[in-house]
């Protein structure tokens, strides 16, 4: 989703040097796609504090949002109690993306869990070296809350000014992932090319297994006349 006027940025899928997915072009769902279908198994990218703050930099560097909460890229403790945080915020998050993509209810508890966050920190105007007045956030506790502040006002974006029928997820049934679909025809299914291929190839199999047993079928049924 192009904020303000930015230039999209093409999503990056995992490459050699990165464990991580970053396909939605937008803060909150990067956190979403931090939890990833491996092998049949789901699995946790963030299991560390570690894991976290390499995820961070790498999201912020990709990110096409608003600057991120000042602090935030700079936030020095990595924590476990940060990382708890972190993935409770994303357990309300997916519940809520989730529930607009399928058209359902939406649970209180998961907003109320972004509200809490959202209250942790302040709006002021500041000047831009362009001369105009933007709107800046900032956390109560830089350090313990800019990280959170800023996933959340991502979300706030995000379910606030994006369409919501562009809120996807892949249709590859082997897969998690969600994004938001940013094509002129908004036609996009898959989060990645591998998942399109992927979900491609087990429709051909399939399909061929139904030719082929209604072959056998046939075969059989002449064979018994």
């Amino acid at each position: 989703m192009n904020q303000r006027g930015r230039t999209t940025k093409e999503p990056r899928e995992k490459t050699a040097a990165s464990k991580f997915f970053f396909v939605g072009n937008v803060l909150a769902l990067d956190l979403l796609n931090t939890e990833v279908i491996m092998r049949g198994k789901k699995r946790d990218l963030l299991s560390s504090p570690e894991d976290l703050a390499a995820w961070w930099q790498e999201a912020l560097s990709l990110s096409t949002e608003p600057d991120a909460v000042e602090g935030a890229a700079n936030a020095a403790s990595w924590t476990n109690e940060l990382l708890k945080a972190i993935k409770t915020l994303r357990t309300a998050l997916r519940s809520v993306v989730m529930s607009l993509i399928e058209q359902c209810p939406i649970n209180p508890g998961d907003l109320a869990e972004l509200n809490c966050l959202l209250h942790m920190g302040y709006q002021s105007l500041e000047v831009t070296p362009e001369g105009k007045l933007e709107p800046k956030y900032h956390a109560f506790d830089r350090e313990k809350q800019a990280v959170l502040l800023s996933i959340a006002l991502s979300a706030l974006r995000l379910l606030t000014q994006g369409e919501r029928t562009r809120l996807r997820k892949c249709k590859n049934e082997r897969c998690i992932g969600v994004f938001y679909d940013t094509t002129r025809s908004a036609t996009r299914h898959w989060c990645t090319l591998e998942c399109m291929n992927r979900a491609r190839s087990v429709q051909h199999y399939r399909q061929a297994k139904r030719e082929q047993t209604a072959l056998d079928e046939e075969v059989a049924t002449v064979s018994d006349s």
